[in-house]
This record gives C-alpha cells, sequence and structure tokens, in this order.
C-alpha cells in the first residue's frame, strides 16, 4: 500500500442532500497519492502545522475513482462534533486531507460473484469501485439500502455503473416513504444470499459489507446463518 500523504486541500463544492447529509469535493494542492477502490482518508478542518501534531480529524471513505487523484469525494452524515461542524464549511474553505488508509480493498481478479451490501453513506467506497476504470462490473450485485428515499444520493452513479455494464445490477431497498422499483424494508442477509445464487453460486461469492456498525454485525451474522464462510465475509470496519 502507498505511504499516506499529508495534502492542503480547498472545498471546490458541496452538495446538500439534506442539512444533515452532504457530499464535498476537495481539490488537493497535488493529486492525491495513488488508492485502491474501498480505502479511506483522515480529515482534519483546523491547520495543520507540520512543526506540531495532527489536528483533530475524522475518517471518511473515498467515494472518487481511483484514477480521479486531482479531485477527492466524501460523503459526510452529521453524527457528531465535529460532523455537525462540518455541515458549516462552506465552498472555498481549507482543509487537510492524509491518505491512503485502510485494507477494505477489492479483488479485481475474483471469478466469482461480488455482492456489495451497502447501508447509507457506507456506499462510498463501493462508488469508488464503480467509478474506476481500472475494476470490473460482471457479475456484481450492489444492494444499497437507505432509510428514506432522499438519502440514495448514490443513485445515479449505480444507473451509469449499470449503462456503462449492463451485466452490472443494484437494488435499493427503502425503509420508509417508497419508492418506484426499490424493494419496500431493510436489506437483509437473505437479499445478499439469493443474489448470489441468482450470480452463479454461493460457494464462489464475496460478500463486501459497509455501512452503520449495527448493520454490519446484523448482515454478518446472518451470512453465516446461511453458511458463508468467514473468508467470504470482507467487512468495512474503520468506524
Amino acid at each position: 500500500m502507498p505511504q499516506p500523504v499529508k495534502l492542503h486541500a480547498v472545498i471546490s463544492s458541496i452538495v446538500e442532500h439534506t442539512p444533515d447529509l452532504k457530499t464535498f469535493i476537495l481539490r488537493p494542492d497535488r493529486p492525491a497519492p495513488r488508492f485502491h477502490p474501498g480505502q479511506f482518508l483522515h480529515l482534519a478542518i483546523d491547520p495543520y502545522d507540520p512543526s506540531r501534531h495532527w489536528p483533530e480529524s475524522r475518517v471518511f471513505s473515498i467515494a472518487s475513482p481511483a484514477d480521479k487523484r486531482d479531485e477527492i469525494r466524501i460523503t459526510v452524515s452529521a453524527v457528531g462534533r465535529f460532523t455537525r461542524r462540518m455541515m458549516q464549511l462552506k465552498d472555498g474553505e481549507s482543509v487537510w486531507i492524509k491518505l491512503p488508509y485502510g485494507e477494505f480493498v477489492f479483488d479485481v481478479n475474483c471469478h466469482g460473484p461480488a455482492i456489495l451490501l451497502a447501508g447509507g453513506t457506507g456506499v462510498a467506497p463501493f462508488i469508488s469501485w464503480l467509478g474506476s476504470a481500472t475494476c470490473r462490473l460482471d457479475n456484481i450485485t450492489l444492494l444499497y439500502g437507505v432509510r428514506r428515499p432522499e438519502m440514495l444520493i448514490y443513485r445515479q452513479a449505480a444507473d451509469e455503473a449499470k449503462n456503462r455494464c449492463p451485466a452490472f445490477k443494484w437494488i435499493p431497498f427503502v425503509e420508509s416513504g417508497g419508492m418506484p422499483g426499490a424493494v419496500t424494508g431493510r436489506l437483509t442477509a437473505g437479499s445478499a444470499i439469493d443474489e448470489a445464487v441468482s450470480r452463479g453460486g454461493l460457494e464462489s461469492a464475496v460478500f463486501y459489507l459497509s455501512g452503520p456498525p449495527a448493520m454490519l454485525s446484523a448482515l454478518k451474522e446472518g451470512l453465516a446463518g446461511h453458511g458463508v464462510r468467514p473468508e467470504a465475509i470482507r467487512q468495512d470496519s474503520w468506524e
């Protein structure tokens, strides 16, 4: 893995999905180091002085393609003091980032089905995968669960992946509010098992999990209950 690099970056734009859910597009002073889809970064709001310790920061999955290093995209939900402070940031303001980190990377040479299970902003590392030119999309299913339809913020990116590769499949799950084409209810391990079977076989499938800790725990337990081997379950667990 590349050695993490500290970079000053400017917020080039902000997409407000809801008042407490925003996507930040960051433009570093120079291209970011090479990273793999699935990795994350540390972001600091306060200025970084190289002669001092790294300031307070939080980690966020990188949602931008791995081959577009001049612009870094992250999606942030306001769940604590630091992220609520981020909701007050404006276009043109400075932040500091250091990257890449993490081992939640995808096996591009895997020949079996890849089933991606995402909850809320946990979809971000999968969006990096879907947008990266070097990543295969055939034999992949993305199961994308949210509480309400307006939180399905990366629907367009999933649709674009489908347009590029018709063999790619994605299914939205919406707990409340309803939406045409979506499954009503929570994303479950049973749905993931069904997709693996429909994709050619449970024995060769690999399941990638990213989302809130409680959801990941339930999915992991459910998959194990269906006989999925531990090594076939890969979890984004930096939270």
